[in-house]
Order: structure tokens, then sequence, then C-alpha cells
């Protein structure tokens, strides 16, 4: 009868999770705060746990093994992952066109604000927009591509322990590290938990994963392909540079070009070498 009970607490814990509902077990508390708070669900006074109705706000924490700590269970953690930064982007509730985009927004503000003006900073010559979109957006979908992989990579953690029959945690560090197994009670309400909040996340991250590194393989490729196309004269090819010490034709293109500055003027690596450019003011 105590088993039935346990289990019937922990489906109804993960429903309420599942439908954002929150519930939590909770130490039960004094008769008079009892009092004060709403009724119970469900309450289980031989080992000190209750179903506490919340309103619409998230529980802060559930029950689970004392040995355990309370930060270290499963479901503890996935509740404190989705309160985490960017980590509720990929959850249930925004599923995949809230992911889309907020990726979106990410991608353009590092395209516009950072990524861009190095760009522009590196190619400062005329005839390398290509370049300076390319380099750009390869920047920015570096950036996206790491974020989501993030995400996976915690979403994933979070699903394998609630998929685990036992609980690996540490009592104070990571040289006294335990094994609890799970109680049935625990178990039930981890899988469920599992399947109907943390499966479906998995899978959209696996996706949006895939499909963002293909574009960002995509764009190394636009990239070359950009580098490789150079005007008559480029200022960034040593090759070039050494040409004009013995072709005339170049060397009078690149002075019509230059208007009468050196060539090393618009590269700044160049400027460098040159003494910090010399004769380019």
């Amino acid at each position: 009868m105590k088993l039935i009970c346990k289990s019937t607490a922990a489906f109804f814990l993960a429903v309420s999770l599942a439908s954002d509902h929150a519930a939590a077990f909770q130490p039960a508390p004094s008769r008079t705060a009892r009092s004060q708070r709403i009724s119970p669900l469900f309450s289980e006074d031989e080992d000190g746990y209750e179903i506490q109705s919340t309103g619409s706000t998230r529980p802060e924490t559930t029950f689970g093994a004392e040995n355990v700590p309370v930060e270290q269970r499963p479901s503890n953690e996935y509740l404190n992952l989705i309160r985490q930064p960017t980590f509720g982007w990929a959850s249930q509730e925004r599923g995949d066109t809230g992911l889309a985009l907020r990726l979106a927004v990410i991608y353009a503000v590092f395209f516009t604000l950072v990524c861009y003006p190095i760009s522009g900073a590196t190619w400062v010559y005329e005839g390398y927009e290509f370049q300076k979109l390319t380099a750009s957006n390869v920047g920015a979908t570096s950036v996206i591509f790491l974020l989501t992989l993030r995400l996976y990579s915690g979403w994933g953690y979070i699903g394998s322990r609630l998929k685990s029959k036992v609980i690996e945690f540490e009592e104070t560090g990571w040289y006294d590290g335990d094994v609890e197994e799970k109680s049935e009670s625990e178990k039930a309400r981890d899988l469920f938990l599992y399947r109907s909040n943390v499966a479906p996340v998995e899978e959209r991250l696996k996706k949006f994963s895939l499909a963002i590194g293909g574009a960002w393989i995509a764009s190394c490729i636009a990239l070359n392909v950009a580098t490789s196309e150079k005007p008559l004269f480029d200022q960034y090819d040593p090759k070039m540079l050494e040409k004009l010490s013995y072709d005339d034709k170049v060397a009078g293109i690149v002075q019509q070009q230059s208007n009468g500055r050196p060539t090393y003027c618009e590269n700044r690596y160049y400027r460098a070498v040159a003494n910090g450019g010399q004769g380019c003011n």
C-alpha cells in the first residue's frame, strides 16, 4: 500500500511539471504554516513529504533519496536547468519556432555588431564586399553552432540522469562520490518527466545542431571561394607585392589605385611591418 501511495505521488508530480502547474514535495510544515497554505493534494506523514499546490509557478525542489544532496537529484537538476539563461529556449513551451527566433536574433546581433566590423577592419580596400560578408557569416554561424551544442549537451546530461536507475552524486566533493539506487516512485517520476519534457527537447536540439552544422560547413566553403577570388591588385598577397619590384605595368596600375600612397597603407599587417605605416598619412 505504501508503494502504491508513493507511485501515485510521483505520477501527480510528473504531470504537474509537464503541464507547468507546479507541485512540489517539501518537508511537512507545522500545523500553523500548513493552515496558511492551499490544501495539499497528497500527504504522507510517515516520510515527512507532501505535494503542495503553488499556482502557476514552478516547484523549487522535489522529493528524493535522503542520502543524495537536494541539488544533485536528477529531477531537481532538471528544475534548475530550465531556470538557467538560454536553456529554457529549447523547452516544450517555446517549441521549434521559439528556439529558431531566439537563435536568429543572436545571429543578427553578432553579425551586425561584432563580425562585420571585424571583417571591415580586415578587408579595408574596395572590392572585398563578398569576402566581408562571407567572413562575417562564418563568425556569426560559429557562435550559433556552439550555443546550440551547449544547449544539447546540457539537456542530454539531464536526460541521461533522469533515465538512469541509479543516482551518482558527490557528498562533499569529487573525492567522496557515491551511488544511490532510485526508489520505484523516483524511477516512475523521472522516466515520465524524461519522456514528456526532456526527450522532445533533445530531438529538437539534435535537429537544430545538424542543420546549423551543415550551414557552418557551407559558410566555410563560401569563405574559401570568396578569398580565392582576388582583384587585379591584391594588397593582401605577398606574391603580388614581390611582383611590384620588377613588373612596371602592375606597378603603374597600383600607383593609380593608391593615389601616390605606399601600397602597404591599406593593409594592417604590412603597415605594422613598415613601422606603423610611414608615409600613409
